[in-house]
């Protein structure tokens, strides 16, 4: 079934709401030929409606992301193309994020806002955007984020044995997505907030039950990863385990085997389904990645990695210097519930 209105809804917010887009900017969509056509459409359509001089730029789905994607892309093309404009959705099923196309274009137009919508489909566009009431979802997400930045110790438990603790650099930043693409810089689906701890005091055993990309999409069996210090000491499990640290290893770079990030989602209407940008969002998961850390995330230049994964927990425990603050997965804290409820009941 293709929801045709809701999905044109969604995308005149995308436009309209998150990208204010002005009569007469330059709005670039990017796509690969595993991208949702259908999602690209009605992007485009919204933007042409607002007035904006549109481009759609297709190209073959690379092997790889980030970096990895490079040697499949036409590098000085694209940047390009993007060197110019003011605003470029990024739909890309093998996401752009961290390639030197993206590289160039931040480091060469610093007007132009981005969106990260890796692999943005029909229904999580609809759920994620359509459905969002964008004004409690900002009060709790800011609320959330304050939180973290003045927590200095968090650990993450699990029923499926999840154990994880770490603490918190107060210099580094706590990104709140909320959908926002209104100011230049990169911007992302909204309901996620992610940041990087203190890189070496991560220890523990992270259970991945949700979903990992690229490459593996939802787990059938859980993977448990053993952290020391904020690396990768042992990854054991299933099939899905063995593809997963294969993969991770293949690049024989030691960021490689390093934690990145963690992160909450916060989206009401995200729905578990392989597609990472939406699993990333799922109410009371945590998100961890692998890889490398953009210098949003650690100023001013980040780490270098040839690459970056993703990977989501569900149902989890967080607590904030010994308080807690979800329980399986639900809001506990006194100054975040009434928020959570009008945020689910109004998806």
């Amino acid at each position: 079934m293709q929801y045709t209105y809701e999905l044109q809804k969604a995308a005149d917010i995308l436009v309209n709401i998150l990208f204010m887009i002005q009569p007469g900017e330059i709005f670039i969509i990017t796509a690969d030929t595993e991208t949702d056509q259908r999602v690209v459409d009605a992007t485009a359509q919204a933007a042409c409606s607002a007035g904006a001089k549109v481009m759609v730029v297709l190209t073959p789905a690379p092997l790889g992301v980030s970096l990895a994607a490079d040697p499949m892309l036409p590098i000085d093309s694209l940047s390009g193309a993007l060197q110019s404009a003011q605003a470029w959705a990024e739909f890309n099923k093998k996401w752009l994020l961290y390639s030197t196309p993206y590289n160039n274009t931040m480091r060469n137009n610093k007007e132009i806002r981005h969106m990260c919508l890796t692999g943005s489909t029909e229904e999580s566009l609809i759920n994620c955007v359509g459905k969002v009431d964008y004004e409690i979802l900002q009060q709790y997400g800011e609320l959330l984020a304050q939180k973290v930045r003045q927590t200095k110790h968090i650990q993450m438990i699990s029923k499926n044995g999840e154990d994880i603790f770490f603490n918190n650099n107060p210099d580094y930043p706590v990104l709140c997505e909320l959908g926002h693409a209104n100011t230049p810089g990169t911007h992302h689906l909204p309901g996620q907030i992610a940041w990087t701890p203190q890189l070496d005091s991560i220890n523990g055993v992270i259970v991945l039950d949700g979903s990992i990309a690229p490459g593996i999409g939802l787990l059938k069996t859980p993977v448990k990863i053993s952290v020391k210090e904020g690396r990768l000491q042992s990854i054991s499990g299933g099939r899905e385990a063995y593809l997963y640290e294969s993969w991770l290893k293949s690049f024989n770079h030691p960021q490689m085997l390093a934690v990145a990030h963690t992160g909450f989602g916060l989206n009401p209407g995200a729905v578990l389904s392989g597609d990472i940008l939406q699993d990333q969002r799922v109410w009371g998961s945590t998100t961890w990645g692998f890889g490398s850390i953009g210098p949003g995330l650690l100023p001013p230049d980040g780490i270098f990695a040839p690459s970056h994964s993703d990977c989501v927990s569900l149902n989890t425990t967080v607590i904030f210097d010994g308080k807690t603050i979800y329980q399986d997965g639900e809001v506990m804290d006194s100054d975040l519930t009434g928020l959570a409820q009008q945020i689910k009941k109004n998806a």
